[in-house]
C-alpha cells in the first residue's frame, strides 16, 4: 500500500533542506536569523543508518546552552532527529559559522514549563503544531563540553 504523505509535512521538509543547503552554503550568514528567531544546524547520527544527519532548528539559550523542540509541525510522529538523539546523544551543532560537540537531553519538566512560553513568544505557530496533535513536544537542551 501507498503512503500518502500530508503536503504541510511533505513541504516543511522540503523548506528544511532548502534552508540546511543556504546555511551550510553561506556558513550560517544571512540565514541564521529571522526576525526574533536564530537558527542552528543539527547533527545527528542516524539510529538505523548510522550516517550523519542534519536539520536547521529554531533555538533559545537555556542557561548559555542551546535548546530546540521536537515540533515537527505538529505531525503526530516525533521527527526522526529526535528518534536519533534518543539512540545516540553526541551531536554536533553549528551556530552561525561556529561548530561544536555536545550531548543531547531532554529537558526536565520543569525545563519544559520554562522555555515552552519562550518558544512560544519567538514563534507562536508552535502553539498551531501542538493543536494538532496530542503528542507533547520535548524539548531538547544540548550541552557542550565547556557547559
Amino acid at each position: 500500500m501507498t503512503k500518502i504523505r500530508q503536503p504541510r509535512f511533505k513541504m516543511g521538509a522540503i523548506l528544511s533542506r532548502v534552508h540546511r543547503f543556504i546555511y551550510v552554503l553561506l556558513n550560517g550568514r544571512f540565514v541564521s536569523r529571522r526576525g526574533s528567531a536564530q537558527f542552528l544546524l543539527l547533527t545527528t547520527e542516524g539510529r538505523r543508518s548510522h550516517r550523519m544527519k542534519t536539520v536547521p532548528l529554531l533555538y533559545l539559550l537555556h542557561n548559555r546552552s542551546p535548546s530546540v523542540i521536537a515540533s515537527k509541525g505538529g505531525s503526530p510522529k516525533a521527527p526522526d532527529w529526535l528518534l536519533n538523539i534518543r539512540a545516540e546523544p553526541k551531536v554536533r551543532v553549528q551556530i552561525g559559522g561556529v561548530r561544536q560537540d555536545g550531548t543531547a537531553r531532554i529537558a526536565s519538566d520543569e525545563e519544559r514549563e520554562e522555555l515552552w512560553p519562550r518558544f512560544l513568544e519567538c514563534y507562536s505557530g508552535y502553539a498551531a503544531y501542538q493543536a494538532r496533535t496530542s503528542r507533547r513536544f520535548p524539548i531538547v537542551i544540548i550541552t557542550q563540553p565547556d557547559d
